[in-house]
């Protein structure tokens, strides 16, 4: 008996070390720097993304974004499809939360 009391507090032991070591996608911060680098890769092309006025601007630039719009006007705006020129372009969760922070950053970076 004793010993499968032992193998059961084990065998607990082990699934609840395995529980609170998973930890979901959501509880990871957002990433300015994964944002910028996301920004760099897909957003350049029309966007100047940067204070320093990296990219072209063919679209509101991601400083006058982050001064005229709350972050979550921004994640909404990015979860779905609004412009003629970005239809298809889909962004993940994970990679809308990077963005915005980048997006965000940029508004203590220019000084509001």
């Amino acid at each position: 008996m004793r010993r499968l009391v032992l193998a059961v507090a084990g065998a607990a032991a082990l699934g609840g070390g395995l529980w609170l070591g998973a930890r979901p996608a959501a509880a990871v911060a957002p990433s300015a720097e994964a944002g910028a680098e996301l920004a760099a890769r897909w957003c350049a092309a029309c966007h100047v993304i940067a204070p320093d006025g990296a990219g072209t601007d063919a679209a509101p630039s991601f400083v006058s974004i982050a001064r005229k719009r709350s972050p979550e006007e921004v994640k909404a705006f990015l979860a779905k499809s609004h412009a003629k020129s970005m239809r298809g372009f889909t962004l993940s969760t994970r990679e809308i939360e990077d963005v915005t922070a980048y997006i965000t950053s940029l508004n203590d970076k220019a000084g509001k």
